[in-house]
């Protein structure tokens, strides 16, 4: 067997060298983009939670007229209405401060917008009748990004689902 040369050997070390590299650069981009993706879920899967969160307390709250929306701190809101032993109480969901708040309360006593349970962070809820009993709610995640989901109140739209 011919043993390698000088040269031979350098070039092989060399030849690993520019792989090692290459390898790890790779892993590095790879790491980048694995942590662009995860945190691109994460805040869609937020944003989509938030929303799907205020549509089934709506739905679950569709019964006779027991959804109002009406302003509280200065923004939209969604105030569905129950009575309790006679005590007529609200749950007001709504965006104050930067976040996605719930606020459960007697009915004709308005708290601090900030005393409400932050949900999630958010920048706007907008809400708007765009025919008799079915709501448009337009959300804007932390980041800016908008989403829209429509609600049939069976209550209020007079038809059978």
């Amino acid at each position: 067997m011919r043993r390698m040369g000088g040269a031979g050997a350098v070039a092989a070390m060399a030849l690993a060298c520019v792989f090692g590299t290459a390898l790890l650069l790779a892993m590095t981009a790879g790491a980048g983009v694995y942590r662009h993706v995860g945190e691109r879920i994460a805040r869609n899967t937020e944003e989509r939670v938030s929303l799907t969160y205020v549509t089934a307390k709506l739905h679950a709250a569709d019964e006779a007229g027991d959804v109002e929306v009406s302003p509280f701190g200065g923004a939209d809101a969604v105030r569905l209405l129950r009575d309790a032993d006679g005590v007529p109480y609200e749950t007001i969901l709504y965006v104050y401060g930067g976040a996605l708040r719930e606020l459960f309360c007697e009915r004709d006593w308005e708290p601090a917008p900030e005393t409400g349970q932050i949900i999630a962070e958010a920048q706007e809820l907008r809400i708007r009748e765009d025919a008799p009993g079915l709501l448009r709610l337009d959300y804007i995640g932390a980041d800016g990004h908008a989403s829209a989901a429509y609600v049939f109140l069976r209550s209020a739209g007079g038809g059978e689902s």
